[in-house]
């Protein structure tokens, strides 16, 4: 009788709205770091640096290469210095446009020197690793966002950049144990941009799904529009014009996490 009272108190007290207790919201960082390896990379998370940066926090972009390969045909630039102090002008142009901090350059070359032979290439990547876990360090971010194993386009760049700073997140040389978030395209995102085949991560995998405004979007466009060297203006609003079409107006997100427990076997 009693247990059944007891029943019934419980039912009639969630019946009348009384509310149970829930999980406290976690306070949205207030520095942030994405970590990239081209000038123009930042556009593939611009909407939520636009975004955060808007609401306070202060976001750094970290860029690891120079961006001097990126040839094209209707910028007629040389590979080189020119074309690297022209990149350089964008992406400072890209950071304004989202209300980001200015770029830091990690001013390792293009490709990490691999045209150069393995000696030069190991040099690069080395050196790239001292210098990211230098910046991180000092500005010590709450989060830091790079890509996923997929690489956006599966560029090695975008790979090895994604890889060192994983690396060091794993290595315990960093001071502090910040968050650490993968990029990834969802397969319906990515078919969104065509012929550009880019790769991407099942949606079942990628737990993070942040949302952004129309002024966000409306800032990001304008970031993109910066990267007049990469693209033509035709592709470019051909480019803004597939992602006003699309109604889901979220980024993806993997966070790295840990088991949180030692384990014995598999």
């Amino acid at each position: 009788m009693l247990k059944n009272l007891l029943i019934l108190s419980c039912f009639l007290l969630v019946g009348c709205g009384m509310e149970t207790a829930s999980a406290p919201e976690s306070k949205p960082p207030t520095t942030i770091m994405a970590v990239f390896a081209h000038p123009d990379d930042e556009t593939t998370v611009a909407p939520i640096l636009s975004k955060y940066a808007a609401e306070g926090a202060t976001v750094h972009l970290v860029i690891a290469t120079d961006g001097r390969y990126g040839v094209t045909d209707h910028a007629g630039i040389p590979a080189g210095d020119s074309l690297v102090e022209v990149r350089n002008g964008e992406l400072a142009c890209s950071c304004r446009a989202l209300g980001i901090e200015p770029p830091i350059h990690l001013s390792r070359r293009d490709m990490l020197g691999m045209e150069q032979g393995m000696d030069a290439f190991f040099g690069q990547l080395i050196g790239m690793e001292d210098a990211l876990e230098a910046v991180i360090d000092s500005l010590r971010p709450e989060v830091i966002l790079t890509f996923g194993p997929d690489g956006d386009s599966g560029h090695p760049d975008h790979r090895l950049t994604a890889d060192v700073t994983t690396e060091l997140y794993f290595s315990g040389k960093l001071n502090y144990r910040p968050e650490l978030y993968y990029f990834s395209y969802t397969p319906t995102q990515a078919a969104k941009y065509g012929d550009w085949k880019l790769n991407y991560a099942d949606e079942q995998f990628l737990d993070t799904r942040i949302s952004f405004s129309e002024t966000d979007a409306e800032r990001y466009y304008d970031a993109i529009r910066c990267h007049q060297s990469q693209f033509t203006q035709q592709a470019m609003e051909e480019w803004i014009a597939a992602e006003r079409a699309d109604e889901d107006k979220r980024i993806f997100f993997r966070k790295v996490v840990l088991a949180g427990e030692e384990r014995d076997g598999f």
